[in-house]
């Protein structure tokens, strides 16, 4: 037991040094003082993390007692988050467009270490909106409709990936990634149908039709349209919805590629 406490705390060393890299970013050069003042770390504290960083290419150290500056290998540390912002930038006009033409509201979620995380959302603009603001909410892969589009359409390798962090998290949303072949049933029916429902959810009134936004092999994210399932069976929202769904997710795909995606 005191094993397992001692695994949970944080390494601070490493949380000082995120910290004095996020510091680092704020300015094109930093004085000593200016990290110390930011991070309220100690100089030599300072001093000793700044000399890793250089050593790792984080960071370099400016002649002429000038300061210290980030060095190009910091870029790499955002890459991931980069391409997502570059969705979200691309979907945003693409989800209000739909949400006023349709009136249910849209969110857009990307792949988070094991979950969706929720990135944009139309709530906002919907007269029929009943969920809470899901802005920055993980949620489950197995269970959200936009886990279940990512997963049936993402490339296999990745799919398995993603099953096996799945099947070691003790999470109970995520104890179905267990089921070897009724997962895999559901992911075929999926991309039998071109889109993924919401798993069931106890007092969840809204439910979720999702499909992927694909750009080659990749599946950059998941856009769901939220609608309430005592106003609508799904094979009505599947009649109205999809394909205007499936039309906003190429464009999506579109405009992330011309921004750079």
């Amino acid at each position: 037991m005191k094993r397992a406490r001692q695994a949970e705390r944080p390494v601070q060393p490493v949380l000082r040094a995120l910290g004095l890299i996020e510091a680092l970013n704020r300015k094109p050069v930093s004085a000593l003082e200016d990290l110390a003042g930011a991070t309220g770390l100690p100089k030599p504290t300072v001093v000793r993390l700044m000399q890793t960083l250089i050593a790792g290419g984080y960071a370099e150290r400016l002649p002429r007692r000038r300061g210290y500056a980030p060095a190009e290998r910091v870029r790499r540390l955002a890459e991931g988050f980069r391409d997502a912002d570059a969705v979200v930038a691309a979907a945003r006009p693409l989800l209000s467009a739909f949400t006023a033409e349709h009136q249910w509201p849209v969110i857009l979620a990307t792949f988070d270490h094991g979950a969706m995380r929720v990135r944009l959302s139309t709530r906002q603009e919907s007269p029929f909106a009943t969920d809470d603001d899901q802005i920055s909410r993980r949620v489950p892969m197995l269970i959200a409709a936009v886990g279940r589009a990512y997963l049936a359409f993402c490339p296999s390798a990745e799919r398995e990936t993603i099953l096996a962090l799945l099947r070691a998290s003790p999470r109970a949303a995520n104890r179905p990634a267990h089921d070897r072949r009724h997962v895999a049933a559901l992911l075929r029916s999926i991309r039998r149908a071109g889109y993924a429902s919401t798993g069931p959810v106890a007092g969840d009134r809204a439910t979720g039709l999702a499909v992927p936004i694909t750009q080659g092999s990749r599946v950059l994210g998941a856009i769901s349209v939220r609608y309430l399932g005592a106003a609508l069976s799904e094979a009505e929202a599947v009649r109205r919805y999809l394909r205007p769904l499936q039309r906003t997710a190429r464009a999506i795909a579109e405009a992330a590629a011309v921004a750079g995606t």
